[in-house]
C-alpha cells in the first residue's frame, strides 16, 4: 500500500512537471517528421514530456506520428532517445534544428549505407558503393518511366510516386 501511494505521488509530480513544461519544450525541439530514414527511426518530443511521438506505418503505406506513453514516473529525453527518471531529464535546447527535407546522402553508418537516397532529379537516386576502401554515394538511374521513391526505397511507376521532400 505504501508503495502504491508513493508511486501515485510520483505520477502526480510528473504530471504537474509536464504541465509546467509544455510551453517551453515544443519550441526548443526539432519538428517531428516521418520522411527520411533517420526521421522514421527517431523518437520525437511530445508537448507532454510523459509521452513521446514515434513514426508508425499507416493504412496508406506511409508513415505517421503516433503518441506513445512513457512508463509511469518517467519523462521522455530526446537526446537519450528513451524515457528517463526526472533527475536525468532535460529539454532539447542543445539539439540542432532538424535536417533539411531531403538530406545530402551519407554513407557512414550501417543504416545509411543500406539506404537509397533522394536525388534532386526524380528519375535518379544515390546508392552507397565502396570506392577506394570507403563508402561513397553514387548517382544511379531509375528504369525508364519510373521515379525514385524514398518511402518505397525503389523506383516506382509515375502513378505511384509521391514527393519524399
Amino acid at each position: 500500500m505504501f508503495h502504491r501511494r508513493q508511486f501515485q505521488s510520483i505520477g502526480f509530480v510528473v504530471s504537474i512537471l509536464g504541465a509546467v513544461m509544455v510551453g517551453t519544450v515544443s519550441t526548443l525541439c526539432p519538428t517531428p517528421r516521418c520522411v527520411t530514414y533517420d526521421e522514421i527511426n527517431t523518437l520525437w518530443v511530445d508537448p507532454n514530456p510523459a509521452r513521446f511521438l514515434q513514426c508508425r506505418p499507416d493504412v496508406t503505406g506511409g508513415w505517421s506520428l503516433q503518441q506513445m506513453p512513457c512508463a509511469p514516473g518517467t519523462l521522455f529525453s530526446f537526446s537519450r532517445q528513451v524515457c528517463v527518471l526526472p533527475a536525468y531529464w532535460s529539454t532539447c535546447a542543445e539539439v540542432a534544428p532538424s535536417a533539411e527535407p531531403c538530406e545530402e546522402p551519407r554513407c557512414i553508418t550501417y543504416a545509411q549505407i543500406n539506404t537509397l537516397w533522394v536525388h534532386k532529379l526524380t528519375n535518379k537516386f544515390y546508392q552507397c558503393r565502396p570506392v577506394n576502401g570507403t563508402w561513397t554515394p553514387q548517382e544511379m538511374p531509375c528504369a525508364p518511366g519510373t521515379l525514385y521513391s524514398f518511402k518505397h526505397q525503389t523506383c516506382v511507376q509515375e502513378s505511384m510516386w509521391k514527393s519524399s521532400c
